[in-house]
């Protein structure tokens, strides 16, 4: 399964923070999303309408809005990269950032380390998004024979927990980690019944509510995948939700990427392999314990080739999803709007923000309020990969953010692959090779 169990090619590195990309959601009667540049090459400015400002009137196109936006006042978002200190984001081997959270005390993002000789799972937090630490390795927490990962981290009030894998036992379990504060860690002892079984087990994503967390993920007998959902009241005690072949399986691979909790429930996204190539998945349920499948749909989730849903959040009227989609040839980065978790669209392709030379994929969306959505995930140019940033007032009108080679790019690799807004801006994170190695990197929006 690797550093990145089943996923895609995943990549990301290097870099110095010595420029900025600005966006600017400034007053505009226009909601297209039409940027501008000025006479600094090192600054973009992109206009755009917030969330919930805009009088739409929609088409039977799906992402074919026409919006009239009255004045709003300016909100701007100035990304930078954090400058790389080896002594926190490099070491030997490859260091790489899964996930990241927020709490009002600050920054959690988990991940592995190989330099231990083999894979280990990493944390680090920032009291900023700017100013990053490390946090001491304890083998007993986070390492172990073979491989442990962080894949994902949720903020609850009680605190931190993060999800993943252990193959210490001589295949693929789940596994679980709490802090209390993000410094100090404890790893959840190992059920069997909840964490392990036959063949592979593994969490991709955990949401936090009121009433405890929800992770998802999937479990591997042989060469079937199917979905999995762990339920916990505290992020301590585990219960793995019973399988239902209809719900979480079917032919070849099922697996759940992200959910998100919402006042009504979960939903979760993912994909399916059962018609014979990857298609878009959405689950959803009012408890976390009871789910359903969404009713697959070609025209919304299919199409030729691999169309996958690798997060999904809630805000503004309903739902957004992002992920890829290969129907035309190479991978181009795709979106997914419901009103509702059950009722999905497609929002039309746009050659000139969703795709490009080679390939383009979207890997994490994020909410940020009186702005709109921001998604971050690579695009490629000549077999190089660079961080990728897309904007958007209301998950259907999106703009490409326009690639800063200082900011976004570098040598060899870099790729975001989660992203979190909080009061004091945006932080998302991934990894970059450089120096023959992968280092953990960090992008950042400090308002």
């Amino acid at each position: 399964m690797g550093d990145d169990s089943l996923r895609v090619k995943r990549t990301v590195p290097v870099g110095l923070v010595a420029a900025s990309v600005v966006l600017v959601a400034a007053c505009s009667s226009q909601g297209d999303g039409a940027s501008e540049t000025n006479d600094d090459p090192a600054t973009v400015v992109t206009t755009t309408a917030q969330p919930g400002a805009a009088e739409t009137t929609t088409t039977d196109q799906p992402g074919a809005a026409e919006t009239t936006t009255p004045p709003q006042p300016a909100v701007e978002l100035v990304w930078s990269r954090v400058a790389h200190d080896e002594s926190v984001f490099g070491g030997n081997a490859t260091q790489r950032l899964r996930a990241v959270a927020a709490s009002q005390s600050g920054l959690v993002a988990v991940g592995f380390d190989t330099s231990g000789g083999d894979f280990d799972a990493a944390v680090w937090t920032s009291p900023d998004g700017v100013v990053w630490s490390r946090v001491a390795h304890d083998e007993s927490v986070f390492g172990g024979n073979d491989t442990q990962t962080m894949r994902s981290v949720a903020v609850s009030a009680s605190g931190f927990v993060a999800v993943g894998n252990d193959k210490s036992g001589g295949d693929f379990e789940a596994a679980v980690w709490t802090s209390a504060d993000g410094v100090v860690w404890s790893r959840v002892a190992h059920d069997e019944l909840a964490f392990g079984g036959p063949g592979n087990q593994q969490m991709d994503s955990v949401a936090a509510t009121g009433s405890g967390f929800v992770a998802v993920g999937l479990d591997q007998l042989d060469d079937d995948i199917d979905a999995a959902v762990w339920t916990s009241p505290d992020g301590v005690v585990w219960s793995r939700v019973p399988h239902n072949e209809a719900v979480f399986g079917g032919d070849a691979t099922q697996e759940m990427n992200s959910v998100v909790a919402t006042d009504s429930g979960f939903i979760a996204v993912g994909e399916d392999w059962s018609g014979g190539d990857p298609d878009a998945a959405v689950w959803t349920s009012p408890d976390g314990v009871v789910w359903s499948r969404v009713a697959h749909d070609e025209a919304v989730f299919g199409g030729d080739d691999s169309q996958k849903t690798m997060s999904v959040t809630a805000g503004g009227s309903g739902f957004v999803a992002v992920g890829m989609d290969k129907s035309g040839g190479d991978f181009d980065a795709a979106v997914w709007t419901s009103p509702d978790g059950v009722v999905w669209s497609r929002v039309a392709h746009d050659e000139a923000v969703f795709g490009g030379q080679e390939n383009q994929q979207m890997d994490d969306v994020v909410l940020l309020a009186g702005f709109g959505f921001v998604a971050v995930g690579l695009e490629e140019s000549n077999e190089d990969w660079d961080t990728a940033v897309w904007t958007s007032p209301d998950g259907v009108v999106w703009s490409r953010v326009p690639h800063d080679e200082v900011v976004f790019g570098g040598e060899a690799n870099q790729q975001a692959v989660s992203v979190v807004a909080w009061e004091s801006g945006v932080v998302a994170v991934g990894d970059e090779e450089s120096g023959g190695d992968f280092d953990a990197a960090l992008w950042a929006v400090v308002q």
